[in-house]
């Protein structure tokens, strides 16, 4: 797999540093996140034509892999970006286990091999009775219960930092919650599948006004957690654990993006001291 830099990028680069025969593309090798195996296609539209990686000096490759850094310190953003990230379905196990299921898929995308079940057993925090659960902090309820409701990135980002702590990963899972949905693209353009909430389907939002949260807010009761795996200039691509969307217009996903609240989670490399 390989990620594939724009003709302007390009061509800046051989300004720098004498980057020959960069006409149109330059290969850069992925690797994968945890593992090294699976990769990201990036590329340019209306770009075909690839430079050998025979052909780039060993000065350009710094930089190059400068460009495979986090959303944070990336320089450029392509036309188009697809992970190959494998789907995974909350049911039957998880009737109401989008958050968990959907985190189960980044991690296993990663490279880590942990079951969706075990991650909503053992590190999901939940509260019963569900009405008088905070959804920031723990799932409204049991998961593998039908009549169980949501969570928010705050008990998602603690079920996963507690595994990820467990195995002695160097990632972590990072609320990025209030993010503009161009950081979301940046995020999977550098290889990051993103956590994001939304409805069901993308369907108009539905409140159940039974009980309220303890802010007063009435809850959803088609809010939905799937993964941004893509995008283009039209349509957005998705891992959703209910199987019902694999793309959904772009404009129809930054709307619901925004009206639910722009919640998301990534899971990346661990910063530490000095970088």
């Amino acid at each position: 797999m390989s990620i594939k830099v724009g003709t302007a990028l390009c061509l800046g680069l051989a300004m720098l540093m004498s980057l020959p025969g960069c006409g149109a593309t330059v290969v850069i090798p992925a690797q994968d996140q945890a593992t090294g195996e699976t990769g990201t296609e990036v590329s340019g539209s209306q770009l075909s034509d690839l430079v050998p990686e025979d052909a780039v000096p060993e000065d350009v490759w710094p930089v190059l892999a400068l460009l495979q850094g986090t959303a944070e310190t990336a320089v450029w953003l392509p036309f188009t970006a697809q992970l190959d990230v494998e789907n995974i379905a909350q049911d039957p196990e998880l009737p109401n286990g989008c958050e968990i299921t959907s985190a189960a898929i980044v991690l296993n995308y990663l490279g880590y091999d942990v079951d969706k079940v075990t991650l909503a057993e053992e590190y999901l925090p939940t509260y019963v009775p569900y009405w008088e659960a905070d959804p920031n902090v723990e799932f409204m309820g049991d998961p593998a219960d039908e009549l169980a409701f949501y969570c928010l990135p705050g008990a998602v980002v603690t079920a996963v930092n507690a595994y990820l702590e467990d195995v002695g990963s160097e990632y972590e899972a990072l609320d990025i919650s209030g993010a503009p949905v161009e950081e979301l693209y940046q995020w999977v353009a550098n290889g990051t599948p993103v956590l994001v909430w939304a409805t069901r389907a993308f369907s108009d939002p539905l409140y159940n006004y039974t009980f309220q949260l303890f802010n007063g807010s009435w809850p959803y009761s088609n809010s939905h957690c799937l993964v941004l795996t893509g995008y283009d200039d039209t349509t957005c691509y998705l891992a959703d654990p209910m199987l019902e969307v694999e793309t959904v217009d772009r404009e129809l996903f930054a709307s619901r993006y925004v009206e639910r609240g722009q919640y998301a989670v990534v899971i990346t490399k661990a910063q530490t001291d000095g970088e």
